[in-house]
């Protein structure tokens, strides 16, 4: 197993955002949760340890720890989707819930989108960070600018989570390109999913204006 410099770092900051990502679903309405409140966020939670022993078993680039770290991943992007999804049911169907409750779960909705996007970021591009750090890349998932005039510089976890936010801020690649076809759509899905969730919020803002809703 090829263990980068700051892995240790880069371990602590993704089981930090995780237990982020958790707090903040902990804290949306049930109306725009999976299932029980409790139910998503326990399954992230349990998979850090996980992932953990089994990296630490049989090294973070093994292809079984590899897919397991995939579907990992990939129930975060879901549960993100879904969390914009029944927000959206929920003003359809006019939700009796507090609407300054849901206007500030709009705004944890987005968290979650950048902060889970920019994880499967991270983890993705041209084969994982292991594979980043020991020179094994093979193709690239994304550009960024400084690899054009620094052949030895490598991203780290803060440029995927900057990556992640300007996605859902220009809807579309800022600085940093994206260059193969998986990420391309995980680019179109987060975004979508950004732009339904702000939709909704900025909805939700007008109607909590008094007088936004009174007859002209």
């Amino acid at each position: 197993m090829v263990r980068a410099p700051d892995s240790r770092a880069n371990i602590l900051a993704v089981c930090l955002i995780v237990v982020i990502i958790v707090a903040v679903q902990l804290a949306l309405p049930g109306s725009v949760t999976i299932g029980p409140l409790w139910l998503v966020p326990l399954l992230e939670l349990t998979g850090i340890p996980i992932v953990l022993v089994l990296s630490r078993a049989a090294g973070a680039d093994a292809p079984g720890v590899r897919r397991v770290m995939n579907a990992y991943l990939g129930l975060l992007v879901a549960a993100c989707v879904m969390n914009a999804l029944l927000l959206l049911v929920s003003m359809l169907q006019g939700d009796d819930t507090d609407g300054v409750y849901l206007l500030l779960a709009g705004f944890g909705v987005l968290a979650i989108n950048v902060l889970s996007f920019g994880l499967v970021y991270w983890w993705l591009d041209g084969g994982g960070p292991v594979s980043r750090i020991a020179g094994h890349v093979g193709n690239p998932d994304f550009l960024f600018p400084q690899q054009a005039s620094a052949t030895t510089w490598q991203p780290g976890l803060i440029d995927y989570l900057f990556t992640a936010y300007t996605n859902i801020i220009a809807f579309s690649p800022t600085d940093t390109m994206p260059l193969t076809h998986r990420v391309k759509i995980l680019f179109t899905v987060q975004s979508s999913t950004a732009l339904l969730t702000i939709v909704i919020t900025l909805s939700r803002a007008i109607n909590l204006i008094p007088g936004a809703n009174a007859p002209g």
